[in-house]
């Protein structure tokens, strides 16, 4: 609700051309359509929450119809299967689709298909439960026999570093907790080389060049920080671990994040290691058919040479958001100020629907498998 709210609610949207509505997945998997994200407008519109058919029907029925769905749900289901339920009512989600959000959200398989395209990745195998996890003490040995310390021990489909631990000693007992720890979150937890160095975000965006698409790299956000990024430095909690949002400060648990480690935006570099980092992040974006945004996490080794971490498939587009903060530092005014960027998506992302309907009303053969559209070249 958090990115939702912060979103929608920026002050500068040209709201003459856009209409937003809302719906909301409650915990009981039932759908409500509040008129506002504050608390007492979505609790009050809960008291009629309709299963999900129902919401279909309604979201389908709407008028006028909706072009464009823009996803706050950045949990495993929500970046997939509710996805997915859009894409079937042939509606364009601003994003990537939800095959490529599902590879994504899978740290391991992310890497093997970056490295096929010659995206460089740090060493790591794949441990599961049901073979790893039974015995963690003879895990552990294995592990110290063949990994050299130190390495990163985190579960496999977890965002914001849960479950993440940096093993810095040859002990087993610390090997065994950390592998005890991951697989308290996935039943797969990647093992991987800690590369020692800068970690940077590095993002690109896609901008329509005339019939084309062009990847654009933005300018990079380095964080400080002395070993590794934590869960603190990602998003601000309290003393019980609640996320820090209310309806008086929607934003604070991000704001709080920030208070917690040094960033530099736009972060420098010699011209020879920014010219790796846009190619890593152009190379992963087309090996895993992204669409509109792709953003990773990347370390940069003594050396100079970049290794992606991850993928980070997921943005709000409110005024606090990665993609924006790097797109507001570019030099000149092609993506910014805010919302000229999200707006310009949403334009495109509205045609792309409105050309599916088109298609549809047509009845080309084609629209029950590509939608009607051609996927654009991507220089």
């Amino acid at each position: 609700m958090m990115y939702g709210r912060s979103c929608v609610e920026c002050d500068a949207f040209d709201r003459s051309k856009f209409e937003h509505q809302y719906a909301v997945v409650n915990l009981s998997g039932k759908w409500s359509f509040p008129k506002a994200l504050d608390s007492v407008s979505v609790e009050e519109a809960g008291k009629n929450a309709v299963s999900i058919g129902s919401a279909m029907a309604k979201i389908e029925a709407m008028q006028p119809s909706i072009d464009v769905v823009m996803p706050h749900m950045f949990c495993l289901e929500g970046m997939t299967r509710y996805r997915g339920i859009f894409e079937m009512l042939n509606v364009e989600v601003l994003g990537c689709p939800s095959d490529v959000c599902a590879l994504g959200q899978d740290k391991f398989l992310t890497k093997a298909v970056c490295q096929a395209a010659g995206v460089p990745c740090p060493k790591g195998e794949l441990l599961r439960s049901d073979v790893h996890g039974v015995d963690v003490q003879a895990t552990a040995k294995q592990l110290l026999d063949r990994q050299s310390i130190p390495f990163i021990v985190k579960p496999a489909r977890e965002d914001n570093s849960i479950g993440l631990t940096l093993v810095k000693t040859n002990s087993f007992k610390d090997v065994a907790a950390a592998l005890s720890k991951g697989f308290q979150y996935d039943d797969t937890i990647l093992v991987e080389e800690y590369i020692a160095g800068r970690e940077v975000r590095v993002a690109v965006v896609e901008v329509e060049d005339g019939d084309d698409l062009r990847l654009v790299p933005l300018p990079k956000l380095e964080y400080i920080v002395e070993d590794i990024r934590e869960m603190k430095h990602k998003l601000g909690t309290d003393s019980t671990g609640k996320l820090l949002t209310a309806d008086g400060n929607v934003t604070r648990a991000l704001e709080k994040a920030k208070d917690e480690g040094e960033r530099i935006c736009p972060a420098q570099f010699e011209p020879a290691v920014e010219a790796r980092l846009d190619e890593l992040a152009k190379r992963a974006h087309k090996a895993m058919g992204c669409k509109y945004y792709s953003l990773y996490d990347v370390r940069i080794n003594k050396d100079g040479f970049p290794f992606m971490l991850e993928s980070c498939l997921f943005c709000s587009f409110s005024p606090l958001s990665v993609v924006v903060t790097l797109a507001s530092k570019m030099s000149d005014k092609e993506l910014q100020p805010h919302p000229k960027l999200f707006e310009s998506f949403l334009l495109r992302a509205a045609g792309e629907t409105k050309a599916r309907r088109a298609a549809a009303l047509q009845n080309q053969d084609n629209v029950a498998t590509t939608g009607g559209l051609k996927r654009r070249k991507i220089s």
